[in-house]
C-alpha cells in the first residue's frame, strides 16, 4: 500500500533550554528505505564499533566518561535515578563492554546503534508511518500515554521528566531512555525518522557530523533517501516535507 507525502514539523519547547541551553537535537528523516536488505554489512558495522568500546581505555568506568556523566546529570535534575533509569547510549556501552554482541534486529537499528557507540550519543529512532502528528520534545504533564517497546502495559511518564511526543502519545520516555511500542521500527519499515541527542560536552558541530554520518550510512546500507538537519537554541523548530 502506497503512503501519502507528509508535512512533518519538530519542535524543542522552551522548557528544555531553560534547563539544558546547549542542547543540540539532530534530525534524519529517511523515505524508500529496505529495512530488510543490507543487514549484513550493517551488522559488520555494528560488531567493529564494538570492538572499538571495548579496547576504549576512557571507557573503563563508564559512569565517569564525560558524555555519559552529562546524561546522568540531565536524568537527575528531573528526578529519574541514573542508577535505575540509564540513557540509551550508556546502556549501549554498557552492554559492549561486558562483551555482549547487540541484536542487529534490523539494518537501520543496527546503523543508528553503530552510529551511537561511534560518537557516544543518545540515537534513537521511530516509524514515520506510526508517528500522529507532529513531533516534540518538551517536559511530560504525567497524563500522556505510553507503551515501552516488547510491553502491553500503559506506562505513563512523571510530571516534569523529558518526553520525545508526537501530537497523540509518548515516542520515548525520559528524554533517551526507552522507545514506544506503538511507533517502533520494524523489518517492514519504509520511513523513519531518527534522532541524534547532543548535551555537553558534545558540541553543535559533532552532533552535526553525527547526524551526517548517520544519513549516509542509511542511504548506503538500507538504499534509503534521507534528510538531515539540526535543530539548537537559535533553530528550536523546523518543517520538513517528507516524500512517500
Amino acid at each position: 500500500m502506497s503512503v501519502p507525502a507528509r508535512r512533518l514539523s519538530d519542535q524543542i519547547h522552551a522548557p528544555i533550554f531553560e534547563s539544558f541551553p546547549d542542547y543540540v537535537w539532530g534530525k534524519v528523516v529517511c523515505w524508500r528505505l529496505d529495512n530488510r536488505g543490507g543487514l549484513e554489512e550493517a551488522t559488520l558495522l555494528l560488531r567493529d564499533v564494538e570492538a572499538r568500546v571495548r579496547h576504549d581505555g576512557s571507557l573503563s568506568d563508564v559512569a565517569a566518561h564525560p558524555k555519559v556523566a552529562g546524561w546522568r546529570q540531565a536524568f537527575s535534575r528531573f528526578g529519574a535515578r541514573p542508577s535505575k533509569f540509564q540513557s540509551s547510549v550508556e546502556a549501549l556501552v554498557r552492554r559492549a563492554r561486558r562483551g555482549d554482541d547487540l541484536p542487529p534486529i534490523s539494518s537501520l537499528v543496527a546503523v543508528y546503534n553503530a552510529v551511537s557507540l561511534r560518537f557516544l550519543l543518545p540515537v534513537g529512532g521511530d516509524d514515520l508511518d506510526l508517528v500522529s502528528g507532529d513531533l516534540h520534545l518538551r517536559p511530560a504533564a504525567g497524563d500522556e500515554p505510553f507503551r515501552a517497546i516488547g510491553s502491553d502495559v500503559d506506562d505513563r511518564p512523571e510530571p516534569g521528566e523529558v518526553i520525545y511526543a508526537d501530537d497523540a502519545k509518548v515516542l520515548c520516555r525520559r528524554w533517551t531512555w526507552r522507545g514506544a511500542e506503538d511507533s517502533k521500527i520494524s523489518t517492514v519499515t519504509t520511513r523513519a525518522v531518527l534522532n541524534v541527542h547532543g548535551l555537553p560536552p558534545a558540541e553543535r558541530d559533532e552532533v552535526a557530523r553525527a547526524t551526517e554520518t548517520l544519513a549516509e550510512l542509511v542511504r548506503r546500507v538500507c538504499g534509503a533517501e534521507t534528510h538531515w538537519y539540526v535543530l539548537d537554541a537559535d533553530t528550536p523548530s523546523t518543517r520538513t516535507e517528507v516524500p512517500a
